[in-house]
């Protein structure tokens, strides 16, 4: 036991160290754009949600790498309205480290040489996080498809459908084109997406929709006989799509209620039941050779 004990404080001693000898560091980080937080509130929900919080000590045994990786609380940080433009930001230098969804930041580190080139840590697990699909209230397409979306759930097709799109290390050229049936004389559904964050939101270059949200969404629309027009939009931009009805509906990540009443969901939102969930966000920076 003292053995144990004395291992325990020499590492927390070196992890000290290591932290100490780039303090000075300004930590530079990204994040997604939310649609009902500014900078300033999100700021003061993380530090508030990160004095409760422990991190993996990943740099224990990578303790070439500064401080900036590790650091709970970044010093600055940004918003991106694409997950595009914040790796742009990452690999130019402009930013330290990126946050991520989980299943994306995966799927980033799935492409070739990423797992080279970054490294990567993860917040707390346990904190849920969920995707769901948001409507204005009163938008008459929302019981419709919260009930498609709850059968799709009971009956295991978003298991199968997120076992197939979201799986273990997918790679782009896994993400195969989503087909939408055609329903002539049916209603058109409007549904804003990003298409920025493969493999859940994802329009390939060529214009066409693949992933699973789009899987999920072919699903829905069979069930209810739709038909679906995307609109393409920034993930910064959903409320003001639904708000304006250039849309009926869109694709929405939003934080459990953690750490008080924190959730990116304008009051003039509803969600449908979330068909997707994961524990933990990611982030990734570059490594220094």
């Amino acid at each position: 036991m003292k053995k144990f004990l004395v291992a325990i404080f020499v590492l927390t001693l070196f992890a000290g160290a290591c932290f100490a000898e780039n303090e000075n560091d300004i930590v530079k980080e990204g994040l997604l754009s939310h649609a009902n937080v500014s900078l300033e509130e999100y700021d003061k929900f993380i530090v508030k949600f990160l004095a409760n919080d422990m991190w993996n000590f990943y740099m224990l045994d990578n303790p070439k790498y500064p401080a900036k990786y590790f650091k709970l609380n970044a010093d600055e940080r940004t918003f991106f309205d694409t997950v595009a433009e914040m790796i742009m930001a990452l690999n130019a230098g402009k930013i330290d480290r990126m946050e991520m969804p989980e299943p994306v930041g995966k799927y980033f580190l799935a492409q070739d040489n990423n797992t080279e080139n970054y490294i990567t840590y993860y917040s707390l697990k346990g904190v849920n996080y969920y995707l769901s699909m948001g409507f204005s209230k009163g938008n008459k397409w929302f019981e419709p498809f919260n009930s498609a979306i709850k059968a799709a759930n009971e009956d295991g097709t978003v298991l199968l459908l997120q076992a197939k799109y979201t799986g273990k290390n997918v790679k782009q050229d896994e993400l195969k084109p989503i087909t939408f049936e055609k329903f002539p004389d049916a209603e058109t559904v409007k549904i804003a997406i990003t298409g920025d964050m493969p493999p859940i939101d994802y329009i390939a270059a060529d214009g066409t929709p693949a992933g699973f949200n789009t899987a999920i969404l072919a699903e829905i629309a069979r069930r209810l006989k739709i038909n679906i027009e995307l609109v393409s939009i920034t993930s910064g931009a959903r409320a003001a799509a639904l708000s304006s009805g250039r849309v009926d509906g869109v694709f929405w990540f939003w934080y459990e209620k953690v750490s008080g009443s924190f959730r990116d969901v304008p009051e003039n939102v509803v969600l449908t039941e979330p068909y997707y969930d994961w524990d933990s966000y990611m982030y990734i920076g570059k490594k220094i050779k």
